[in-house]
């Protein structure tokens, strides 16, 4: 079985600790036959190389994906479809780019070089849990990989969990919280996020964590023998624009989760939680009404909700127009509420990226089919 650690980035620099996953394998006893790394921006050579002599390093350059594009040429596929699944749909030069395109972009090369198992980590992930112990937090190294090799070797095909560190909701209080969840299509994180000031929104490794059946996989902390895509669709997220800038839908790993629930894919929840550094700078804790850093953190994880809940909502078949009006009513309320508690009118702007992306379903339905269908020439290919 060929294993590849997948990673997507801007930049390939000594920032990146690509290595550390590595090590990690090494430590436990686990062989990577190669790591498969799309760059936006920069790739620093000295970098590169100093991966290189530890582990075979494919570099995948966002704005020329020249290997991908060659071997569909090689594999017959239609011009029109290697464009599609090639062809970045936005301007790179901001470093931004599409999640599902660009993890995509990983798979793809993955897969063309012959990989069976792909894991995808993001740069923020460490390979180790944050603990509870009578005297305190603890981070501790784990066996990252025997987490999800021990479900993927006895029948799995997907392997996943949940993150230890600081949630993405930080600790808060106010009126309209149910609100503001209802209308970001997060009101299952209600209750967590209303006891935030006694847990502080921190995770931490559970001593008996739920192990068995999923369907949410995390983008972040993923395994997948990649012949499961001879039935599911690639990553897929959204993007819109409001005035001149570009903002990035979250939920590429949702929408692929609801593809493994619906094509009957067996994924496992591990119950090995990586430390995730959320808002970059752990162990600091998120201050919502204090701290621009996390009011920016914030306001773009909202912006990435709403950019994500159109497309979601209609792949799952609701009724859209009427999951638009409710969101939209309990949005506005919320989002009033929170730039109140923030001192921060920014947070009102929130309402101009809803009616945007929701103005922008029909741009996003035609993206989605005219990547499936270029994926179904690609598999039938390749898988």
């Amino acid at each position: 079985m060929k294993i590849a650690l997948g990673m997507i980035i801007r930049s390939l620099n000594s920032d990146v600790e690509l290595l550390r996953f590595v090590e990690n394998a090494e430590k436990y006893g686990h062989k990577l036959d190669c790591a498969v790394v799309a760059y936006t921006q920069r790739l620093d050579p000295n970098v590169a190389e100093s991966i290189n002599k530890r582990i075979p390093l494919f570099t995948v350059d966002v704005n020329n994906p020249s290997y991908c594009a060659e071997q569909l040429r090689l594999r017959g596929l239609s011009e029109n479809a290697a464009r599609t699944l090639l062809d970045c749909p936005v301007d790179t030069s901001s470093g931004m780019v599409p999640y599902g395109y660009n993890r995509t972009l990983v798979l793809m090369e993955a897969i063309l070089r012959g990989v069976d198992t792909l894991f995808f980590v993001d740069s923020d992930v460490f390979p180790s849990v944050l603990r509870k112990t009578p005297d305190g937090l603890t981070t501790e190294e784990t066996d990252f990989f025997g987490a999800h090799l021990g479900f993927l070797n006895t029948g799995s095909q997907v392997t996943t969990c949940e993150y230890s560190g600081y949630n993405i909701l930080p600790p808060a209080s106010f009126d309209g919280m149910e609100d503001l969840l209802a209308g970001l299509q997060k009101s299952d994180m209600l209750e967590y996020w209303q006891n935030s000031f006694s847990h502080r929104s921190l995770i931490t490794q559970p001593g008996e964590p739920n192990i068995g059946p999923c369907f949410k996989i995390l983008g972040g902390n993923v395994a997948m023998k990649l012949s499961v895509f001879s039935v599911l669709p690639p990553f897929f997220s959204t993007h819109y624009t409001v005035g001149s800038e570009l903002f990035l839908s979250r939920g590429e790993d949702t929408i692929l989760g609801a593809g493994i629930a619906n094509d009957g894919i067996i994924c496992t929840e591990t119950g090995v939680f990586p430390l995730h550094d959320t808002y970059k700078n752990y162990p600091s804790e998120p201050d919502l009404r204090g701290d621009p850093a996390t009011q920016e953190r914030f306001y773009y994880a909202c912006t990435g909700w709403v950019g994500r809940n159109p497309f979601l909502n209609y792949i799952k078949g609701s009724d859209t127009q009427s999951v638009r009006a409710f969101q939209r009513e309990r949005l506005e309320r919320g989002l009033s509420a929170l730039a109140e508690y923030t001192s921060n009118p920014r947070f009102k702007s929130v309402m101009t990226n809803f009616d945007m992306s929701w103005d922008s379903l029909g741009r996003y339905i035609s993206d989605y089919k005219n990547i499936f269908k270029a994926w179904e020439e690609f598999r039938e290919r390749t898988i």
